[in-house]
C-alpha cells in the first residue's frame, strides 16, 4: 500500500506500524499452555500468511528476535509476497556464545539468572554477525538483558563494548527495556543507540514503575521510540480496540507501534485504525 506513513532511523525507512512476533512465537504473557500451543501451531508457513496479510496492508516491517523459526518464516513471507520484511532485530535473551552452551544450561538449571543472563550478553558480537547475514538492518538489546543490566558508578557496565559490536557487525543499535528509569539512564548516558522500544498501553500494563512516569520519560527520549505492547497483550477493554491503539499513537514521542496479531483478521482490524491515525499525527 503506498503513502503508508514512515519514519527513519538513519538510514533505514521503516513503516509507523511493526508487526510484533510474541504472539507468533510463544511468549505470550498468559500461561504456559498458552505459549506451548503457539509453538506447536505456528508453523513458519502459518506465520508467513499472517505477516503476508501485513504486507497486504502496507506493514513491511516485522520486530522479533534471532530465532530459527522467525527467520523460516520470513523466508516463506519473501516466496509469498515478493517482499522481504524490514526485520527490526533484537537479541536472543538466552543464547550463550559458541562453546559456553553447556556452561549456560547449568547455570540455568541452578536458577542463576544474573549467571545466564552475563552469559548470554557475550554472545552479542556473534548474535549481531548472524543478523547481518540475514538482512536485518537494526538490533536492538533485548529488554531481558537491559532492565537487568549491572550498573557501576551510574553507567551500564562495559556497555560500549556492547553497542560497538553490533556497529561492527554494520548493523543499528537500539535497546528494549520495561522500566523508565532504565530508559531515562539509557538515553541521558549518551550511548550510542539509535532506537529504543518500550510498553505503551492505555492500561499501563507493564509500564514501571507506572504509567505516569513512563509518559514524562517518553517524551523526553529525543530518539525514535517503539510503543510494545499497546493491547497489554489482550488485556484491554473488550470492544474498544481504537480507544486504546488511539491512545498509544498519541503519546508524545512515539514514532510507531508494534503491533502483534494471530490471525489476518486482527491485522485487518487494527493496521487500518493505527495507519489513520499516524496520518493525523505527522502528515505522512
Amino acid at each position: 500500500m503506498s503513502g503508508f506513513p514512515q519514519f527513519r532511523v538513519e538510514g533505514v525507512t521503516l513503516p509507523r506500524v511493526i508487526c510484533g512476533t510474541n504472539a507468533l512465537l510463544g511468549w505470550s504473557h498468559v500461561s504456559p499452555g498458552r505459549d506451548a500451543w503457539i509453538r506447536e501451531y505456528f508453523t513458519p508457513d502459518r506465520i508467513a500468511r499472517v505477516l503476508a496479510k501485513c504486507i497486504d496492508l502496507g506493514v513491511t516491517a516485522v520486530m522479533g528476535p534471532l530465532f530459527p523459526r522467525l527467520i523460516d518464516a520470513l523466508d516463506e513471507t519473501e516466496k509469498l509476497t515478493g517482499v522481504r520484511m524490514t526485520w527490526v532485530s533484537t537479541t536472543n535473551a538466552g543464547m550463550a556464545p559458541k562453546g559456553k552452551e553447556e556452561e549456560i544450561q547449568k547455570a540455568r538449571a541452578a536458577g542463576n539468572t544474573e549467571e545466564v543472563l552475563a552469559i548470554a550478553r557475550e554472545s552479542t558480537a556473534e548474535q549481531a554477525a548472524m543478523l547481518k547475514a540475514a538482512g536485518a538492518p537494526i538490533c536492538l538489546f533485548h529488554g531481558g538483558w537491559i532492565d537487568r543490566w549491572p550498573v557501576d558508578n551510574g553507567r551500564l557496565r562495559d556497555f560500549s563494548r556492547f553497542t560497538q559490536a553490533i556497529r561492527e557487525a554494520g548493523l543499528i543499535p537500539g535497546a528494549m527495556t520495561h522500566d523508565s528509569q532504565r530508559l531515562s539512564e539509557l538515553v541521558s548516558g549518551g550511548y550510542d543507540l539509535s532506537l529504543f522500544g518500550t510498553p505503551v498501553n492505555k492500561g499501563g500494563w507493564n509500564m514501571r514503575p507506572s504509567r505516569d512516569e513512563a509518559l514524562g520519560v517518553i517524551a523526553k527520549v529525543g530518539k525514535p521510540v517503539l510503543a510494545i505492547k499497546t493491547l497489554a497483550c489482550g488485556r484491554f477493554d473488550e470492544h474498544h480496540i481504537a480507544d486504546w491503539l488511539n491512545w498509544a499513537v498519541d503519546v508524545e514521542g512515539i514514532e510507531a507501534v508494534v503491533i502483534g496479531v494471530m490471525v489476518e483478521q486482527e491485522a485487518e482490524e487494527s493496521i487500518p485504525i493505527l495507519r489513520d491515525r499516524f496520518a493525523a499525527k505527522f502528515g505522512n
